[in-house]
Order: C-alpha cells, then structure tokens, then sequence
C-alpha cells in the first residue's frame, strides 16, 4: 500500500471513532436530561396542603388556628404544647382533625399535704331527771391536736377534688360534759324573785370555794343557789334572763324570794348584777 492510501485509512478510522464517541455522549445527555425532568417535575409542581379551622384551650389561652390536617397529637406538637404526667386532652391524640373541632388540653396535678389538725372535743350527755329540757354544760371540752394526709387533684389551678386520710392523734381532746334532762309536761309555779349572781371563786363563794354546791354539783352556769323553804333543793327551774336551772346550793344571804344564779366567771357575774326575774318551778 502506498503512502498515500495509509494515511487516508487512518483519517477515515479516527473519524469513526469520533462519531461513535459522538453518539454515546448525545445518548447519554438525553437520559440525563429526561430523567433530571421526570425528577424535578413534582418538586416544582407540589399538591396543595389542606387545612381545618381549629379552637384549642390550653394554659389558660383560647385561640383559632388554621392549621394542616392531622391529628390532635400534631396539633400539640405544632402548638409546642408538652403534656405532662396527669395532664387530659380532649378530644383523644389520636383523633383525626375536623373543620370546626374544639380541642382542650387540661393541665392535671396531684399532691399530698401532711397539716397539723384540731380535733374537735367529743360530747358526752349525762342524763338527770332533775334538770329541764335545756342542756347545761358542766364540762368544758377542750380540742386535741393530729396530723393528717390531705390528697388534692388540681385542674388548671383550681382544687377539683380533695380528701384527708391517715388521722394520728398527737393530742387526745377532752370531752365536754353535758347535763341535761326531760322537760316537764305541765306548766310550772311562777314565782318574782330578786336574782343575784356568783362565781365558783373564793371571792364569791366563799366556803364552797371548791368549786361544788351544797348538794354536791359542779358550780357552773345552770345551777342556782336558792332558800330551800321557798324553792325545795333539786327542784328544775327556769330563770328569765338566765334559763335552765336547778336549785343545788344554798347562801347565807339567800332567804325568802331571792336567788343567786351561778356562772363560770366572775366576769359574767357582775355583768348580771341584781335584778328581779320571773322564775318557773316545776314541782
């Protein structure tokens, strides 16, 4: 072959190989190019979001949200609401969200209170057939002291329900004594006496200083000193101004139609004074 024939059959196999080379690379910018469309086709056309209209109630705030459609347990989480332990969302968090849905989120505590206590002082009724209807206190209670557990369920703040348990008794309470008895069913004798008053101090009483009358009762209010050739001693009474009575202790200064009431303090004592009152005798 001559020189001239070798050289053209090299320019003919270089041009081939060029437009072999040619073709793969326009073949493969044209996947590229489809498949770069194909992808980046939805991004740039993306489906509308839809939406509801909502009301939450939470921390003490009410506000309308449009916001998209999911459930309840989104909505928190778009609101940045966290719940805690004991806290209720009404609807459920799996609830699915509707146009016009009210959503209440209720912020729940519970907590146990130890408190110190008075324990109030329980009653004891001593009867006595000589005494009217109206009770007479002979004993003052006084209150004993515990500590108790109180249980509290708060919502939003406020106390929802409340209840104690696990009393222990630090203190014991003193009773209060009370006498009392029936009252008469017949009317009584009326008589208009000038009434004096006492109190169970030496000041006043002298000789019963120890604080017990002449037929052994407490010296308290209801019991009255009386002359026992008018007003027999036990006998039931009623004292205007006063009440209730029973005749259980005598005076040397009490004679004909004079009593002298007795009370649990000098104090109340002398506010009484002297005066005239009427007084029922239940024989």
């Amino acid at each position: 072959m001559s020189q001239r024939g070798l050289h053209r059959n090299t320019v003919q196999s270089n041009a081939r190989r060029q437009w072999r080379t040619h073709i793969k690379t326009s073949f493969a910018l044209t996947i590229l190019l489809t498949l770069g469309f194909a992808l980046t086709l939805p991004a740039q056309n993306p489906p509308p979001i839809q939406t509801v209209r909502i009301t939450l109630r939470a921390d003490g705030d009410e506000r309308q949200r449009a916001v998209p459609a999911g459930t309840v347990a989104g909505l928190l989480k778009l609101e940045k609401i966290v719940l805690v332990k004991h806290d209720r969302v009404t609807p459920s968090l799996d609830t699915k969200l509707e146009d016009g849905m009210f959503v209440l989120v209720e912020r729940v505590t519970f907590e146990i209170i130890d408190e110190k206590v008075d324990i109030p002082p329980p009653e004891v009724i001593r009867w006595d057939k000589r005494m009217t209807a109206e009770p007479v206190v002979i004993q003052q209670g006084k209150p004993g002291v515990g500590t108790q557990k109180r249980c509290i369920w708060r919502k939003d703040g406020e106390i929802s329900v409340q209840w104690t348990q696990s009393l222990k008794v630090l203190v014991k309470p003193t009773p209060t004594i009370i006498r009392r008895g029936e009252l008469p069913s017949r009317g009584g004798r009326i008589l208009y006496m000038v009434a004096t008053a006492y109190d169970p101090s030496p000041a006043s009483c002298g000789r019963y200083a120890s604080g017990r009358t002449a037929i052994g009762l407490k010296a308290t209010k209801g019991v009255i000193a009386v002359d026992p050739k008018v007003i027999p001693l036990g006998t039931r009474v009623f004292v205007e101004g006063y009440g209730p009575a029973i005749a259980g202790d005598v005076g040397g200064a009490i004679k004909g139609n004079k009593i002298d009431v007795c009370f649990p303090t000098r104090r109340e004592a002398l506010q009484w004074g002297r005066r005239t009152v009427k007084v029922t005798i239940y024989e």
